[in-house]
């Protein structure tokens, strides 16, 4: 695997610095598709937490340093929603 190096955030777009108001719970990765995952998040609200949420967003690579944009839908890159979510 190699020597342990810092990355800093891959986090990237608006409310980056904040981690999109979520907290970074899993990386999923695709079966059958090279190099692809889906970044996950929870997303808490204390005063009624009925209406917490779950976030999830792609993560790419740019120079083997992970990526994870803000968007607001997304399929793979190698296809579409419907795959992913099979």
């Amino acid at each position: 695997m190699g020597q342990w190096t810092t990355l800093g955030d891959p986090c990237i777009g608006p409310d980056a610095d904040k981690t999109f108001y979520a907290q970074s719970t899993y990386v999923l990765p695709i079966h059958g598709k090279k190099d692809c995952y889906i970044a996950m998040f929870d997303r808490w609200n204390k005063t009624d937490l009925e209406n917490s949420r779950y976030v999830w967003l792609p993560i790419y690579f740019s120079d083997d340093k992970p990526l994870i944009p803000w968007v607001d839908l997304f399929a793979s890159p190698s296809s579409s929603i419907v795959d992913i979510v099979r």
